[in-house]
């Protein structure tokens, strides 16, 4: 990990008024919340000589090495797959160690102490706010008109890769922004009902990025291919006809952030909740809200000096083929139901906070295993009792449904907060990112898969498999994250470049 020191003056960094979780030995096995252990440091202005937090300039950034690339599991894919869609036991061990490979501490040492940053913390952010996604894209078609005005020999391969190595840095200062971290999600409305809810950005690891840049010529035509949901993919190993599909050190990571001076939300998760969501299929608005302080949930300080807490947060790897959808959110009993099975190694990170989430996690439409509880339920009863609760809740629902599949669940009280949402499993409505409705004649909005009239082209909410090729392999970017400076979605525009 390459730590900057350019324009790393101890005042200087006071001036941003960022917050970093102080960190302990970083291979501790020790929980830094158990009984007698002192509270985590916290870096402030307040700390440092009373320089008001706010006063964020080029001089007080914070530069830190971007992270390595994920290291996918040591395991064939397709066997990976078929192991884990048979078994929740397997399912959340994987989920529970993808966390863990995402919260590496990437060591950023200041004034001679040092914080952890972790992993997916340093990646590759999206179009609002801190637009680096953008930034690279811009970068590449200037490396790749001047290597062809010079007859360079260079593949978009190679130009690609030294694209996203080059200036290989993060900038926290500009990360940690006001603006970066109330900005709502994609499709979320102002002044909704809910428009508090769902906010926060996406990051992408190096090589997702590097793929976007490769794939580019294809990326730019895929959506007039307009692909019919019952073709096959173009072969045994690629599901889209418009690009390759990503490699298997891809991560996809959507965030969601909260004012900590405003409360947090505290969902019920436990059996009789799950009852009640997947019946309803939305979770409770308003839901309940604790007050958390910055030792008890993942926090940073803006350079406007608000402290965020983050509520939740997803991990999509493409482990797999259809990739693995890992879901964390924040709660006040975290050792509860979708917490119990949490290792004790996940608390090793910054000061301990990330002991206070639980998780989800699928890996297909089918839900293969007939009886995800069964395994939890002598060690971990709540788990069980909620996994039962949901499944048989499931099962009600599509016993009612044209397709009666017996799909999975996965859904984050903080991220998917949409009607009819809370009921869906991740994996669905990706699968229509980047596809044609033919009845509306337009792009796929994911609210399409959620509209109680369109069920018969999106059945039970999308949770269930309707397509055979998925044109952007699962990922919604290329609606949001920066490829529509690739794309030119007007037919009489000329493309960016003569290919």
């Amino acid at each position: 990990m390459r730590i900057m020191t350019r324009s790393m003056r101890w005042s200087a960094i006071a001036a941003t008024g960022m917050s970093l979780t102080a960190c302990g030995p970083t291979g501790s096995s020790e929980n830094p919340q158990s009984a007698g252990a002192a509270a985590p440091k916290v870096l402030s202005a307040a700390h440092l000589g009373g320089l008001k937090a706010g006063e964020a300039s080029p001089a007080g950034r914070i530069v830190i090495g971007r992270g390595k690339d994920y290291e996918p599991i040591a395991e064939d894919s397709a066997g990976l797959a078929a192991r884990l869609e048979k078994s929740m036991a397997e399912r959340r061990q994987i989920g529970w160690r993808i966390v863990e490979a995402m919260l590496q501490p990437q060591p950023l040492t200041l004034g001679g102490q040092e914080f952890q940053v972790p992993l997916w913390h340093t990646w590759y952010e999206g179009t609002r706010g801190n637009a680096e996604v953008p930034d690279k894209i811009k970068l590449f078609f200037a490396k790749l008109k001047a290597c062809r005005a010079s007859n360079c020999p260079k593949t978009m391969e190679q130009i690609a890769a030294e694209t996203v190595a080059d200036n290989d840095v993060k900038d926290l200062g500009l990360s940690l922004t006001d603006e970066n971290l109330v900005r709502m999600a994609p499709g979320q409305a102002s002044g909704s009902p809910h428009d508090d809810l769902g906010r926060g950005g996406t990051l992408f690891s190096p090589s997702f990025v590097e793929h976007i840049l490769s794939q580019a010529r294809q990326i730019e035509g895929c959506p007039q291919l307009r692909t019919d949901e019952s073709a096959p993919g173009p072969s045994p190993t690629q599901f889209s006809h418009c690009l390759a599909e990503f490699p298997r050190s891809a991560v996809m990571v959507k965030t969601a952030w909260k004012e900590l001076d405003q409360g947090v939300p505290a969902p019920a998760t436990d059996s009789g909740a799950m009852t009640t969501l997947i019946s309803a299929g939305t979770w409770p608005k308003p839901p309940p809200m604790a007050a958390p302080g910055p030792d008890k949930i993942y926090t940073v300080e803006s350079t406007g000096g608000q402290k965020y807490g983050l509520r939740a947060i997803h991990f999509s790897t493409k482990d797999i083929r259809e990739w693995i959808w890992v879901s964390l959110w924040w709660s006040p009993n975290p050792n509860s139901d979708f917490g119990q099975d949490r290792p004790a190694s996940i608390a090793r990170y910054n000061g301990g906070v990330w002991a206070n989430y639980k998780m989800c996690v699928t890996t297909s439409f089918v839900e293969g295993d007939p009886a995800p509880w069964a395994a939890f339920e002598q060690g971990q009863p709540q788990l069980a009792a909620a996994l039962k609760a949901s499944h048989q809740a499931l099962v009600a629902k599509g016993a009612a449904s044209p397709d009666r599949q017996k799909t999975t669940w996965c859904s984050n009280p903080d991220i998917e907060t949409d009607d009819n949402n809370g009921a869906t499993n991740c994996i669905g409505c990706h699968q229509y990112a980047a596809s044609w409705d033919p009845d509306v004649n337009q792009a796929t909005h994911f609210s399409f898969t959620l509209d109680p009239s369109r069920q018969a082209r999106y059945p039970q909410f999308s949770r269930s498999r309707r397509r055979n090729n998925f044109p952007s392999d699962f990922t919604w970017t290329f609606r949001h994250e920066g490829t529509p400076q690739i794309i030119r979605r007007e037919r009489e525009r000329p493309p960016r470049l003569d290919w």
